[in-house]
């Protein structure tokens, strides 16, 4: 059986909703990407808010199979962020880039996962509020319903590849070999 995360699963729903369009934003995943500051349009996916995971909670929808233990309020940290190239020291234009994009990324995880995530809160990156900056960014905190499923811990192992096999359920097998970043 593979392992199914709600936030990944969240996170390739809303990539591929935007994938549709002429030209998508970026959405890249992970702790170090904000940081990587690029003039456009971009979504920045970070797990947690501030190193919180998120709060555990009863169990939902009985009689799943596998069994639900409880379910996770995973947190997750969404950087919105818009860059008006043809005004670039136009900040309402840089206004309207951002709010446009947040409200696409808002409808794309709405259609992906309504009723399974709220938002915790939303705020304006304005660290350099006096200085000269590159378009507008929003700080999203969602938090996700994920699972904590009735299953026997997968066996991982390392190396450059990781292979991840979980248990079979059943009579079914099956197994992930993802290659790491360098």
């Amino acid at each position: 059986m593979t392992a199914v995360l709600a936030l990944d699963v969240l996170h390739q729903a809303v990539v591929a909703r935007f994938a549709a369009e002429a030209s998508p934003p970026e959405q890249p995943f992970g702790w170090r990407e904000p940081a990587k500051k690029l003039a456009g349009r971009r979504i920045v996916w970070v797990p947690g808010d501030d190193g919180a995971l998120g709060e555990l909670a009863p169990a939902r929808h009985p009689g799943r199979n596998p069994r639900s233990l409880g379910t996770i309020h995973e947190l997750v940290t969404v950087y919105v962020e818009a860059f008006d190239v043809t005004a670039p020291e136009n900040e309402k234009a840089q206004y309207i880039a951002v709010r446009l994009l947040l409200d696409a990324f808002l409808k794309a995880v709405y259609l992906a996962a309504h009723g399974t995530y709220r938002v915790r809160s939303m705020r304006w990156v304005t660290e350099t509020a006096n200085a000269r900056r590159a378009g507008a960014a929003v700080r999203v905190v969602l938090d996700v319903d994920a699972m904590v499923p009735d299953v026997e811990a997968p066996t991982i192992t390392g190396g450059s590849t990781t292979t991840l096999t979980m248990p079979p359920t059943d009579t079914d097998t099956e197994t992930v070999t993802t290659t790491e970043d360098p």
